[in-house]
């Protein structure tokens, strides 16, 4: 009987992983993890703040996606490419954590959100531009 609810559990354990994977990958990274990503070339770079915001400083290569345009924004995630890997930030991580969920409900496979946003990218002393 132990053997049988020790399988059972395993393998209750083994499903649940397998599931996990099957959805993508969908994770908050910190600043040096996510610069590291950003050497990739296959990575698409999603700046999710205002356009004065975006005007204020941010990260090379970004698109700029206004969060706040919420029905545009929709419309913008719609027309991208959801096999690809992205990589998105705001100011402090909430809006892309949100842009984030968002992406992974509409079927997007890989989306890596940097954690404390544009300000802990500043405070790790990585480089913005304006």
């Amino acid at each position: 009987m132990k053997n049988y609810l020790l399988f059972t559990l395993l393998f209750g354990l083994l499903a649940c992983q397998t599931t996990d994977q099957s959805n993508g990958t969908f994770e908050a990274i910190a600043p040096e993890a996510f610069a590291q990503k950003l050497k990739d070339s296959n990575m698409v770079l999603l700046d999710v703040r205002t356009v004065e915001e975006f005007a204020e400083g941010h990260l090379e290569g970004a698109m700029q996606y206004d969060y706040y345009e919420t029905e545009s924004f929709k419309g913008m995630l719609e027309g991208l490419d959801k096999s690809k890997t992205y990589l998105i930030y705001c100011r402090s991580g909430s809006r892309s954590g949100n842009a984030m969920s968002m992406m992974q409900s509409m079927g997007f496979s890989s989306v890596y959100n940097l954690d404390g946003g544009i300000l802990a990218w500043r405070a790790a002393g990585l480089p913005v531009i304006r």
